[in-house]
């Protein structure tokens, strides 16, 4: 049974595409260029290393696996996470960068109030202060899950008083994106050290694929 047929929030969207992030922390320049070169057939928006992509399921899996077999596992770090079901809106932009569309009616500024539940940021800043304020803010409201990415999770009206906070640091070359997820099992571990995630997650949605799959899809 494959990473993604564990998880149930798969398994109720059938074949549908849906919108999917992918997003790495690779130590090699080289094998970073050639994950994100795999990416850029599917990109739609997003960041130097967050990729927004709308896949089926099982196009999604087949991508990880192809990704999981350009990097080194030992050092870096792949993720993957489904947007949230709720509606339109699970992506919202704290910074003025323009958007790409089919994304782009997807997207919104942060709204006064959130939904609690599960929350994934993503920023990249061009400033070393800049970027240390607002890793300074993160890390102590959210989970560290790769250099610049962090996970929250909890109030809605916490995670606003937070992104407020760090959005006072933002300039207009900045990029801070805030992506809504519907639950636990929309988050997958693709490679790379698991961070302390216990009582937060099922273990189904702690899961890690090994890249000799790839001869199932072959």
């Amino acid at each position: 049974m494959s990473f993604l047929d564990r998880a149930s929030s798969f398994r109720r969207s059938g074949f549908e595409h849906a919108p999917f992030v992918f997003s790495y922390d690779i130590s090699s320049p080289k094998l970073a260029r050639g994950v994100r070169r795999c990416l850029q057939r599917w990109r739609m928006d997003g960041q130097l290393s967050v990729h927004e992509v709308i896949l089926t399921p099982l196009a999604a899996e087949i991508l990880s696996v192809e990704l999981i077999e350009l990097v080194d596992p030992a050092t870096d770090s792949l993720i993957v996470f489904r947007l949230s079901r709720r509606g339109d809106g699970p992506i919202y932009n704290l910074s003025t960068q323009a958007t790409t569309p089919p994304f782009a009616h997807r997207m919104a500024t942060l709204p006064p109030h959130l939904h609690d539940g599960w929350y994934i940021v993503a920023y990249d800043i061009t400033d070393k202060d800049r970027l240390r304020q607002i890793h300074r803010i993160a890390k102590q409201h959210g989970v560290f899950l790769q250099r610049s990415v962090y996970l929250f999770h909890g109030k809605g009206s916490e995670l606003v008083a937070t992104l407020r906070s760090a959005a006072q640091f933002l300039l207009n070359e900045d990029d801070m994106r805030l992506y809504a997820l519907s639950g636990a099992d929309d988050l997958w571990f693709l490679c790379g050290t698991v961070p302390p995630l216990t009582g937060l997650f099922t273990r189904a949605s702690i899961s890690t694929i090994q890249p000799t799959r790839r001869g199932a899809h072959g």
